[in-house]
Order: structure tokens, then sequence, then C-alpha cells
């Protein structure tokens, strides 16, 4: 399932399941020994397991458990058989990476629409592949399927914070590792969060600032649910914090909001290597993509996709680094988000602010 291309793999496809997908194949004439043992455990693994959907054409519409529902994976929508056993591929516009927004409403019930609607889309051409839902790694292990069948998860008789008091070590080491565990060590970053003046250069290596002389841009989304689009936000300032750009635009999506964070800032890093921009900060409030941007976290979920285009992206970006800020310290991305409640495509201002932002930037009203 998750190596296709592997001598293995191939044998049994073109043997037990060469006009179908492995979720949807059969015991089938005479199976071998091997065969027999994968199907014993195959509605398992098909239950614990969904599609990354990449560029849809090895998965099967009525077929395959490709939707974000951790409950079932399947569409639930009376099909034909021609249509079940289309790729998911014509579901999105002609050579582009956007759902056809039109066929889903011809097509599905209410639940399979909205679940589809949840799935970003990458802008690179990326095979769809299998992974495990319930490993962050999206590897099976024994251990998470057998937990997986148990009647009631299993409750942990004790917490990680018992585990660390209960080490034989020195009281002053327990107490440092909280200290890091909870992120309240007095290190450089954190006491200028909390409006302490200090240097900021390193001191060890004495690097200069990070910001000192580098563009900062602030990127956030905003949710219209009930317009079933999500707008995104961002804001170009240089180091003095004086106003450069700005551009809003609005997509059509009803993601969660990790994926619309993640879907900003891909749209951010697209639009900065348009304007051959450098040396720029990439600022914003969600911890949990800012986690996965700046250590590279590769999950196997559809919105790790959107992850991996905006490390791409931030390759052909010379010098570009990402900073997490409080809400309050973004504000301004997150009026321009909202203004795409109102734009139909994108709006995009240089040197001169848009009347909107003006109590943002200047924190005075028009």
């Amino acid at each position: 399932m998750t190596k296709p291309n592997s001598l293995v793999a191939q044998i049994f496809k073109a043997r037990y399941y060469s006009r179908t997908s492995f979720a949807g194949d059969t015991l089938g004439h005479n199976p071998s020994y091997a065969w027999r043992s994968i199907m014993a455990g195959k509605q398992v693994v098909i239950e614990g397991s969904r599609v990354r959907i990449g560029d849809g054409e090895q998965t099967f519409i009525g077929k395959d458990p490709w939707l974000p529902d951790s409950e079932c994976g399947f569409v639930n929508t009376l099909l034909s058989e021609q249509v079940k056993s289309a790729p998911v591929s014509p579901l999105m516009v002609p050579n582009t990476r956007i759902w056809n927004y039109d066929i889903l409403n011809d097509i599905f019930n209410n639940r399979d629409k909205n679940l589809i609607w949840q799935i970003p889309l990458s802008n690179r051409s990326n095979a769809d592949s299998w992974y495990w839902m319930h490993e962050a790694k999206g590897v099976y292990t024994v251990r998470s399927s057998y937990k997986m069948l148990l009647p009631y998860p299993d409750i942990p008789s004790s917490s990680i914070w018992n585990q660390l008091w209960r080490l034989e070590a020195p009281s002053k080491v327990k107490h440092f590792m909280w200290r890091a565990l909870t992120n309240v060590l007095a290190t450089i970053e954190n006491l200028l969060k909390k409006y302490v003046k200090v240097p900021p250069a390193c001191p060890i290596c004495h690097a200069s600032s990070e910001s000192a002389g580098r563009l900062k841009c602030n990127v956030d989304a905003a949710m219209f649910a009930s317009r079933g689009y999500i707008g995104l936000g961002s804001v170009i300032r240089d180091s003095n914090g004086a106003f450069v750009a700005t551009r809003c635009c609005s997509i059509l999506g009803r993601f969660n909001a990790r994926n619309d964070e993640a879907l900003s800032v891909r749209e951010t890093l697209s639009w900065i290597k348009q304007l051959q921009l450098s040396n720029v900060t990439i600022e914003m409030d969600c911890l949990n993509v800012y986690n996965a941007l700046v250590n590279n976290l590769s999950g196997p979920s559809s919105s790790s996709l959107i992850i991996e285009d905006c490390c791409a992206l931030s390759n052909f970006i010379r010098d570009v680094s990402f900073s997490f800020v409080r809400r309050s310290a973004n504000s301004a991305a997150h009026s321009v988000a909202q203004a795409g409640n109102s734009l139909s495509g994108h709006g995009e201002w240089r040197v001169v602010p848009p009347l909107f932002l003006i109590i943002d930037l200047f924190g005075f009203s028009s």
C-alpha cells in the first residue's frame, strides 16, 4: 500500500487486483497462503488507514478511504459503478489543484461534499499515498492497531509530569526539565516576548538580531463558513515598521484552522517569490504551523502536503525565516484576511495601505 512500486506489491496487484485497488479487492481464485493472511487482516488495515490525495490519479472515488473522517473514510453517496471506479483527479479543475465545486455539488451528498472541501491540495505533482491514522508518522504498528480494536481507549495511569518527578535525578535537574518542557526558561526569546529589555544578540556568538534590516511579513487566515470561503492576508513592513505592501485573497474551501493558516503561509511565500524579495521573516500566530515549518515536520496527512509546499517555496527565497507571535501582534494581517469576505479573487496594495488597514498600522481611524 505504501510502496506500490515494490516488487512484492506489483506481483500481488498483477495477480489479485489489477483493475481495482487494495481496498476494493477480494480473496480471488486459488489464493496463496500469504494472500489469505493479508486478506484476514485487511479490514483492520483499511479501517485505520486513509489515502492522502496528491494528484488523485491512483485513488478510486468510491472504492478507497480517502475522506478525512476518522469513523469512515469512504464516500456514502449512492454512485454509479462508473463513478465509483473513476479516479479522484476528475473532481479537480483541469490543469489545476483546485476542487471543482460544481462537480462536487452535482455528485455528492452534503456529508461527502463537506469532507472533500476539507482536503487541501498541493501545488506540486505528488502521487497519492496511504497512511496509518493512529500513528503520528503514518506508519502501521501492531500496538496502535491493538489499541484501535479495544472497545475503550487506554487511559494512562500517570501523566508525564508524574513520571518526571519520579526520576532518580537531583531536584534541580528535574526542575530544569520541567521549566524546559513548559517553555518558561529565561531565554532571550522568552524575555523579549515579555518586553524585557535585553540585547537580542546571542551572548555566545554575538550574532546580530535576526530582524535587523529585514522585512517582516505577517500572515493570517479568516474563515467564512457560511459562504464556504477562507480569506488569506499578508502585510509586509520594513525593519522600521513602515508599510511596504499587503495582499488579500479568498479561496473556496472549508478547511480546519491549521490548514487555513498553512494555506495563508503558502500563498504569502508564493507572493514573496513573485516579488523577488529576500531577507524576510514570516510571522504567524498559529504555533502548530510554526512548529511544523521550523522543524520541517512532514506527516502523512493531506495537510502536511501544504507544509511541504511551503518548505519547497522557501528554498526559492533567499534568507527567509519563520517566527511565532501573539495574536495581538498579528492584528494587521487578521484585518487583511477579514477583508477577503468582500473580495472576489485578490487585492494588492503597495506603498499606500488600504483604508481598512490604517487603524491597525497607525492606531487611529481615518
